[in-house]
């Protein structure tokens, strides 16, 4: 009688192997430690009118027979541009020996060659002149914004995601909310792991308009 089993319980025993065989098969759900958005920052710049005039003088030579002097004009600043529409000023011209050599100077247009290098030629009798040529400027204002957020996505433990950087923005970062309830920012700079626990793995450049950089999340 000790070796003899119920049908019963043979079924009963069948079916506890199967459902742990079954759940054995199944893959383990991954951890998700956070979920995040995608931020880009794009820039803009802004152009607007700045009292001060670029300057720029040349005089001609003393040796007699027609002169002529190419005045170089440059912006005050770093932040600062020439007007390029600033087409129709009238140079001054100072007299520098003879009579009046300024009655008799030819001045040739005002020539961009750049917002911020621009250049005027003159041609004067044989008296010494000395000419000068003022340019509006406008100062130049970089403004930053950020893009609408991307869809929210998780970070699941052993796993990969992918995050597509538009190549026109200035700064790209991702926004997190941790399962521990602790809020974090990560920086996307260049192809750096943006955590201990998230590695960069891969980057794509196949597309015109933006990379595709691949990360994988560490338990």
């Amino acid at each position: 009688m000790n070796g003899w089993r119920s049908p019963v319980a043979l079924l009963v025993l069948l079916a506890a192997c199967a459902n742990w065989a079954s759940a054995q098969s199944q893959p383990r759900t991954a951890k998700a430690i956070g979920t995040c958005v995608v931020i880009q920052t794009n820039a803009a710049s802004v152009e607007t009118p700045f009292a001060l005039r670029a300057v720029g003088s040349c005089e001609t030579a003393e040796n007699g027979g027609t002169q002529n002097c190419t005045a170089e004009i440059v912006p005050t600043g770093a932040d600062i541009i020439l007007d390029v529409t600033d087409t129709d000023g009238v140079p001054s011209c100072l007299r520098l020996a003879g009579t009046d050599p300024c009655a008799v100077v030819q001045n040739g247009p005002v020539i961009f060659q750049s917002p911020r290098h621009a250049t005027q030629s003159f041609s004067a009798a044989s008296d010494r002149v000395r000419m000068t040529t003022m340019i509006r400027q406008k100062r130049v204002q970089q403004t930053t914004a950020d893009l609408p957020p991307s869809a929210r996505f998780p970070l699941n433990a052993g796993r990969l995601f992918d995050v597509l950087r538009n190549r026109s923005s200035v700064a790209a970062r991702l926004e997190c909310a941790m399962a521990d309830g602790d809020h974090r920012i990560f920086p996307i700079v260049g192809e750096a792991d943006l955590s201990p626990n998230i590695r960069f793995v891969a980057k794509n450049s196949s597309e015109p308009a933006f990379d595709i950089l691949t990360y994988r999340v560490t338990p």
